[in-house]
């Protein structure tokens, strides 16, 4: 079994899910609720990366530019406690957390695992708030500051 299937069957075990299985292009897809979608992919074997799209830029360069500039301003602020690292991809701000998966015993790999998907849903859910890109919702502490992941998510789309 290779690791990012360990570290996949890790995550749906800490979190009651279903066993998951990646797509052909190699991503594991989770879709949560309150709109969370996270992937887990590995480009070597060795690194797991979990990724999720906050939000489309606006059109307008104008509201493109206050919400980069606000971004900006809590990348800077969150930075000593929010690992996952914000990013622009064709137009997208994106999220992502990198992980060694490689040279972990398995114990220890599964609580990497599930403790970083928890970790990174957390700061996704966090930036969700931030962005507006959860409509009506004001920056609020995350749903998932609880050990375990607890709720009914599902894995696939």
């Amino acid at each position: 079994m290779t690791l990012p299937q360990q570290a996949a069957d890790a995550i749906t075990s800490a979190a009651g899910w279903q066993p998951a299985r990646p797509s052909d292009d190699g991503v594991f897809r989770f879709r949560l609720e309150e709109d969370l979608e996270m992937d887990f992919f590995s480009p070597d074997g060795r690194t797991g990366i979990f990724r999720s799209t906050l939000a489309t830029l606006p059109d307008t360069e104008t509201e493109a530019d206050a919400l980069l500039k606000t971004c900006a301003q809590r990348a800077v602020a969150a930075s000593r406690k929010r690992k996952s690292i914000l990013s622009i991809d064709t137009g997208r701000l994106q999220l992502h957390r990198a992980v060694r998966l490689d040279g972990l015993a398995p114990d220890m790999l599964a609580r990497v695992a599930s403790d970083e998907a928890r970790a990174f849903l957390n700061d996704l859910a966090w930036w969700q708030a931030q962005t507006g890109s959860k409509p009506g919702q004001a920056a609020a502490p995350s749903p998932f500051s609880l050990s375990g992941f607890g709720g009914s998510w599902s894995p696939g789309r």
